[in-house]
């Protein structure tokens, strides 16, 4: 039953889809164009009907169908849906509301895919001012601004250290970091010995690629700061005081600023105008076609429509919308298994030449992520 209807609803489409005669009206089996392929219940089905069948297969189709055997398989089975069709029709399957919204439906998706998608693509042409206006309230967004990699120690304040005694252990570490400034593993095996930042120290305190915070970085602004502040690869700061106690930092690595010119994002900016217009072209033409039909609403009558749906599909759906909302936290959110976990990954990629990416919705306080407020 289920295959008998879909044969009727193409049946019924490629009938709609432009065989009308002088008057209109729409002719359901036009017999003009060519040979006559079947005939059946008075009407024929001309060879240039049934060819706008096999025009809308897909090509792997097509070659499936491209044997003399295959090809009167095909045309057999557009005959026989052609013929289930009619007997359908005369059966009053028009009259079934769920199978003629569904024809209309299809018929509506079929026309905005065609017609309105051609008249829309024709109208959308972007101006070399607009492209350079957009490339100007934007710029900043097709720049990629400087980043630096460094790794850090930690010395924390704690109930059993106090600033001072907190200081004097940062200074003493940054002294043995600089005598071993020249070994490359030497920054490491301190950041193992000495750092209180558990989320770093396993890694040898490395804390991957960042930009100033500022410009919209991950760190807190007294250690971004801090790690900005040395010049060449390989320097190692004095302590730099923060919020979580004492850092030394070393430089591991820069990206410099890499700004793009209009040229370069030309092509982008005209794709993203090309969207925007596209929607705003659809829906003044929806607007068009309402004034040009006389279309009211009853918003009220409408809205008084019962839904009905299962309590799981409910559930789901509370779920899903529940997952979409982002809610603001202000404790840790990463146990001690996930930050491994993303320990782990980041090791492989930089093993693989790849750049540890944070997630961007996550601000990195040196072993404390929160959800950016």
């Amino acid at each position: 039953m289920k295959k008998s209807l879909v044969v009727v609803v193409f049946a019924l489409l490629a009938a709609f889809s432009g065989c009308c005669n002088d008057s209109g009206k729409v002719v359901i089996y036009p017999n003009e164009g060519g040979k006559t392929i079947a005939e059946f219940g008075g009407v024929k089905l001309s060879e240039k009907y049934i060819k706008t069948y096999v025009d809308n297969l897909n090509d792997y189709l097509k070659a499936r169908y491209n044997t003399p055997e295959r090809k009167e398989e095909l045309m057999t089975k557009i005959a026989e849906g052609e013929l289930v069709a009619m007997k359908a029709i005369k059966d009053g399957a028009l009259d079934d509301p769920i199978l003629l919204s569904q024809i209309k439906n299809t018929i509506a998706r079929y026309y905005s895919g065609t017609k309105m998608k051609v008249q829309i693509e024709e109208s959308l042409k972007i101006s070399e001012d607009e492209m350079k206006k957009y490339y100007e309230e934007k710029k900043d967004t097709f720049n990629t601004p400087e980043k630096i990699k460094a790794s850090h120690i930690l010395i924390k304040i704690t109930d059993s250290r106090d600033k001072e005694a907190a200081r004097k252990l940062a200074e003493k570490v940054a002294a043995e970091a600089e005598k071993g400034a020249k070994d490359m593993g030497s920054f490491a095996k301190l950041a193992e010995k000495y750092s209180e930042d558990d989320g770093s120290r396993k890694r040898g305190g490395d804390l991957g690629y960042f930009q100033r915070t500022e410009e919209g970085g991950s760190m807190v602004k007294e250690f971004s700061d801090g790690a900005f502040a040395l010049q060449n690869v390989g320097d190692i700061s004095k302590p730099v005081e923060s919020q979580f106690g004492f850092h030394i930092i070393k430089l591991t690595g820069k990206k410099d600023k890499v700004e793009k010119t209009f040229e370069d994002v030309k092509a982008n900016i005209e794709n993203t105008l090309k969207t925007e217009k596209r929607k705003t072209a659809y829906n003044d033409m929806i607007e068009s076609y309402k004034k040009e039909l006389g279309f009211k609403f009853n918003k009220d009558a409408a809205l008084a429509i019962e839904i009905s749906a299962s309590e799981s599909a409910k559930t789901a759906s509370e779920n899903f919308d529940k997952n979409q909302q982002k809610p603001k936290l202000q404790k840790p959110i990463l146990t001690k298994e996930q930050l491994e976990q993303i320990r782990k990954q980041q090791e492989e990629l930089k093993k693989n030449g790849g750049e540890q990416t944070p997630n961007p919705n996550m601000k990195l306080q040196l072993g404390k992520p929160v959800k950016k407020q």
